[in-house]
C-alpha cells in the first residue's frame, strides 16, 4: 500500500479555514463526506472526538493525525490538510499544528489502518518531507512529496500495538 493510494489530489486541503481543533475536525470530516467517503459525517466526527478525548492526536512538532474506525466510513481513506496560521490541537509539545492527516477506516479494517498510521509517522519522521509539505504552494507540489516518499518507502510499515492502539517508542 502506497500513501498515494490513500491520498489523492482531491483529498488535499491546501489551507484550512478553521482555526480551532473541533472546527478543523469538522471541516476535514465534511471534506471526507463531500468526496463520498462517509455515509454519516456526524458519526465519524463523534468517533474522532471520542478518540481525541482519550489522548490528543497532536503528536508534536506541528503535526496531528486524528483517526477513527467507524461503520460510516466506506473505505480506508486519508485527507491531508495544512494550516498556515496553526491550530491548537492540544499537542504533546504544546505547539500549534500545521500539518494534519485525518484517517478514516471501516470498523473491520485493522491491519491496513495501523499500517497507514505507521506510514504517515515514517513520512513525518523524515525532516525533508515535512519541510517540503510546509513549503509547498500547490496541491501538485504536495502530491510530489507523497510520490517521492512512496518511491523511497514502497513497502508495508509494521507497528507495535497494545489494546488496539499504536505504541510509540522513543524516537518515533
Amino acid at each position: 500500500m502506497l500513501l498515494t493510494d490513500l491520498i489523492k489530489e482531491d483529498r488535499v486541503i491546501l489551507n484550512l479555514i478553521s482555526v480551532r481543533k473541533k472546527d478543523v475536525i469538522k471541516e476535514m470530516a465534511e471534506h471526507f463526506h463531500k468526496l463520498g467517503l462517509l455515509e454519516d459525517v456526524n458519526a465519524f466526527i463523534n468517533k474522532i472526538l471520542e478518540r481525541e478525548s482519550i489522548e490528543s492526536t497532536g503528536i508534536g512538532e506541528g503535526v496531528a493525525i486524528p483517526h477513527a474506525r467507524c461503520d460510516s466510513v466506506k473505505e480506508l481513506s486519508v485527507v491531508f490538510a495544512r494550516s498556515e496560521q496553526g491550530v491548537d490541537f492540544e499537542s504533546m509539545d504544546g505547539k500549534p499544528v500545521h500539518l494534519i492527516f485525518m484517517i478514516g477506516a471501516p470498523q473491520d479494517v485493522k491491519k491496513e489502518y495501523l499500517q497507514t498510521i505507521a506510514k504517515i509517522a515514517r513520512l513525518l519522521k523524515t525532516r525533508n518531507y515535512k519541510e517540503e509539505l510546509l513549503k509547498a504552494r500547490t496541491v501538485k507540489e504536495i502530491m510530489r512529496v507523497f510520490n517521492a516518499f512512496d518511491d523511497r518507502f514502497p513497502k508495508e510499515m509494521t507497528v507495535k500495538t497494545k489494546n488496539g492502539r499504536v505504541i510509540h517508542q522513543k524516537g518515533d
